[in-house]
């Protein structure tokens, strides 16, 4: 059970009254400390996110919590946060915020029409942790969200209502270009035919930016539902907007299907289980539909628990349906040519297990690389492939 010291007394995290705490020491200007391990102060900060407070983690902290902590964050050098963390993101100690940087527009200003569509998929730019990618963009704020964590009282918990709340709340934490995040992210809302016109003027009221002025650019993150064929070209559509397809011209479609090949392959391989959901930068033309500039997926499994190959689903599978407490692992801004670990086991112990992929074919240079990776200090590590078995969790006191 998680406890906390706040306003000179101990409390856990079940505790009806923590609520009521935590709004009393966020209006004082006071700090959590995490009781996770008493020889370590870990403070959290308090954040108070549409309408309720939450206790966050302190920037750079997470690898000091105890491995089976809520907050604890395996060592950035295992996944591609490594990368990004001090550059491309930028976390303020003082205020708690996160400062993002980005390495496509967010505006399409007086000189140009429009920015070009994908260009972030180059590979000079999407190996770069000075500035995030669209990719590297989704896969921070799924991480910033905790929904790269699992533990087995999730099961059945996680839905959209739940992904849509947790990723508004990782918005409001970040800044870009000098103001919120949350400005320019619509996550749309779960769709209710009887609550149709009450929703579209909810979204308009989130777009408004966007309406205000066609130079204005957005980030939408929502689920796939259909990519379909359209009159000069296809449309993507999002789960959760059946009325308001996102379109793409014929060339804009070719190069989508040729980036993302893996990924619609592995979806319509999941027998609807699964989810992909895409992050894209958008503006709104005089149609009134949005226009696709940026675009990224990242495949989700029913727990909407990422992953990004057929090993890799069969791996978080298998730690889900073992009860196992676990934070999945994810690329940000580094390509597929560069090892991370999969998933970091919380349950084994004082120290968290780093479990690594074994690939099918033997690469000298990924090898090499991966060999390396394994000697980061702080975790123990394991190589996995389908077949084997997990290290065990560790007995409860």
């Amino acid at each position: 059970m998680q406890h906390y010291h706040l306003l000179e007394r101990e409390i856990a995290e079940d505790d009806p009254g923590l609520a009521g705490l935590l709004a009393q020491a966020h209006g004082q200007r006071e700090r959590a400390i995490c009781l996770c391990r008493r020889d370590h102060k870990l403070p959290l900060y308090i954040a108070h996110r549409q309408g309720g407070y939450v206790l966050a983690r302190w920037p750079g902290t997470g690898p000091r919590h105890a491995s089976a902590c809520n907050h604890y964050e395996a060592p950035d050098s295992l996944t591609g946060l490594g990368q990004v963390r001090g550059s491309a993101v930028v976390e303020h100690e003082d205020s708690g915020e996160t400062e993002l940087k980005f390495a496509f527009p967010l505006s399409r200003g007086p000189a140009r029409a429009a920015p070009s569509a994908f260009t972030n998929d180059k590979p000079a730019v999407r190996t770069n942790g000075l500035r995030l990618t669209m990719q590297g963009l989704l896969h921070f704020l799924w991480d910033k969200a905790e929904l790269t964590h699992w533990h087995p009282r999730m099961g059945g918990k996680r839905n959209w209502f739940v992904v849509r709340r947790a990723l508004l709340h990782a918005g409001l934490a970040c800044r870009a270009r000098g103001e919120s995040l949350a400005r320019v992210l619509f996550v749309p809302e779960t769709f209710q035919l009887e609550q149709k016109e009450d929703i579209a003027g909810r979204r308009r009221s989130d777009l408004a930016m966007a309406h205000a002025s066609n130079e204005a650019i957005m980030v939408v993150i929502g689920e796939i539902k259909a990519i379909e064929p359209a009159r000069f070209g296809e449309k993507i559509v999002l789960r959760h907007l059946p009325d308001w397809p996102f379109l793409m011209d014929e060339e804009m479609a070719r190069r989508f299907h040729k980036r993302f090949a893996v990924e619609e392959e592995l979806w319509r391989s999941d027998g609807g289980g699964g989810h992909l959901v895409m992050s894209a930068s958008f503006s709104i033309g005089a149609s009134g539909l949005p226009q696709l500039f940026e675009i990224a997926v990242i495949l989700v499994t029913r727990e909407w628990m990422p992953y990004e190959s057929l090993d890799e689903r069969a791996l978080v599978s298998k730690a889900v349906g073992e009860g196992r407490r676990f934070v999945k692992g994810l690329r940000v801004n580094l390509g597929p040519d560069q090892p991370i670990a999969s998933i970091a086991l919380k349950d084994t112990g004082l120290d968290a297990t780093a479990v690594h992929l074994v690939r099918n074919v033997s690469d000298p240079a990924y090898d090499d690389a991966l060999a390396a990776l394994m000697m980061t200090p702080g975790v123990r590590h394991v190589a996995w492939q389908p077949g084997n078995s997990l290290p065990p969790p560790a007995p409860r006191s």
